[in-house]
């Protein structure tokens, strides 16, 4: 290709560009790239609610023997429907494995900032072992400070 192809390329492609963000800009295709909603009644629908289980509060001695050091944890766990009572009736079992699990884990890998995704994903592994997979659906962890 000569100068002259490249110059007809480079129009064709900015005047083909321009069009696009003209046409989605001013909603020409809107109708195009969303889904028209089907309306549905109200009677066959019922919409999914999450449960959470809110577990007791832990404080745990971290660090070893000489050290002075406290971990404050506190987490929910999400249920699924039908297994909200099975779990709530494991929450001694799960907090044990909880504190189990954190007393072994080394101070420096509590405070490393990337740890914490480790850590929430083996203690969510732990519950799931206990309760099953399918009644622990996910675990929030709202407090964790070292003091």
């Amino acid at each position: 290709m000569g100068l002259i192809g490249w110059g007809i390329t480079a129009v064709l492609a900015l005047g083909l560009g321009g069009g696009a963000f003209f046409a989605m800009h001013s909603g020409l295709v809107d109708g195009l790239l969303h889904a028209e909603e089907t309306p549905h009644s109200e009677e066959g629908t019922e919409t999914a609610k999450e449960h959470y289980l809110e577990l007791d509060p832990l404080m745990i001695s971290v660090g070893g023997a000489n050290s002075v050091k406290q971990l404050r944890f506190r987490a929910f766990l999400q249920l699924a429907d039908e297994a909200q009572t099975d779990v709530a009736a494991l929450q001694p079992r799960i907090l044990d494995i909880f504190a189990t699990y954190l007393r072994a884990v080394s101070v420096d890998r509590l405070e490393d900032p990337t740890g914490l995704l480790h850590l929430r994903a083996q203690l969510l592994r732990r519950v799931q072992l206990l309760a099953g997979r399918d009644a622990v659906e996910d675990l929030l962890i709202i407090d964790f400070v070292i003091t």
